[in-house]
């Protein structure tokens, strides 16, 4: 589904075509599309309609754990946040009356659906994301979003867009003769290029430490985890009982496994009461620990290690 607001100051409407070339590139059926109606007096209320509709339609027929569909959800507009919630508004100087709150009225419904759903929100900061519990569900909610670091929204090109920006790497991987894609890493390479196309990806994972991954129609022929990272990071974990001398082999062993793309190098242990150890790793790993307990962001580089 592709969500914007029928009188957008932003250009929206030619905004939804690069999602749908997303869609299609990967071998998907259109989005349907709701617009936002002005001349309702509570946009609140269809809005969580069609999400609902959207949720009923895309759960699985049974609940079983192994069952996984996937939603994706596409928003294109104004956004910010409003008493510490995510707000979608019809114009940066909306009254309250032409805005959505998205915590209320899509979040909380999504991180409490059986589906997997990945959210692709052009132009909003995703701020005040809590800290999630170091337990695995077996869902993933994720989300991807991207503000311009210079031109305001409404003077902002439909080419120059965080969804053309992302349909552009999808369709040059695709190009390239990549087998699949995983989110992540795409997140990973626009940030890359924050600087070049001025914009300022962010990812959050609401639910789950994993990425949608999603194969891509063509030949296929590239894995891409055997190509190294292009964004690399520092972060810490904490560790309450410490590791013995044994155990710490036994990590740099199970290290050593890894593939170059989701590589771990153990930079420095601190030993205590609790343990630290400083950690290197592709961003695009480190993006699905964000935000767990006992995981912390120490710095972040563009290149590889």
């Amino acid at each position: 589904i592709t969500i914007r607001w029928e009188k957008d100051d932003t250009k929206a409407h030619k905004v939804t075509p690069y999602f749908q070339n997303i869609l299609q590139t990967l071998n998907l059926p259109p989005a349907i599309e709701h617009i936002i109606r002005h001349s309702h007096p509570n946009p609140n209320i269809p809005f969580q309609k069609a999400i609902h509709d959207i949720i009923a339609k895309s759960k699985p027929r049974t609940k079983h754990e192994n069952d996984h569909n996937l939603l994706i959800l596409h928003y294109a507009g104004h956004a910010y946040t409003k008493n510490g919630q995510l707000t979608f508004a019809e114009t940066a100087t909306a009254t309250s009356e032409k805005t959505i709150n998205a915590d209320t009225y899509l979040l909380k419904d999504i991180k409490t659906a059986h589906l997997d759903t990945l959210l692709i929100l052009d132009h909003c900061f995703l701020g005040n994301i809590p800290t999630r519990a170091p337990t695995i569900p077996n869902r993933v909610v994720e989300v991807l979003a991207a503000t311009s670091t210079q031109t305001p929204r409404n003077r902002i090109s439909p080419e120059n867009t965080f969804t053309a920006k992302l349909a552009e790497e999808i369709s040059r991987r695709q190009r390239s003769g990549h087998a699949y894609i995983e989110f992540s890493d795409v997140f990973q390479t626009l940030k890359s290029h924050e600087k070049r196309d001025k914009l300022r990806p962010t990812h959050a994972l609401l639910v789950g430490v994993g990425s949608v991954v999603l194969p891509l129609s063509g030949s296929g022929t590239v894995d891409p985890g055997t190509i190294a990272p292009v964004c690399t990071v520092l972060f810490s974990v904490s560790v309450t009982e410490g590791l013995t001398t044994e155990e710490m082999g036994q990590l740099k062993a199970w290290m050593g496994k890894l593939p170059c793309y989701a590589g771990l190098e153990l930079d420095r242990v601190y030993p205590g009461k609790a343990m630290c150890l400083v950690l290197r790793s592709a961003l695009s790993v480190y993006a699905k620990l964000h935000r767990v307990q006992g995981y912390s962001l120490i710095a972040e580089g563009v290149g590889a290690p």
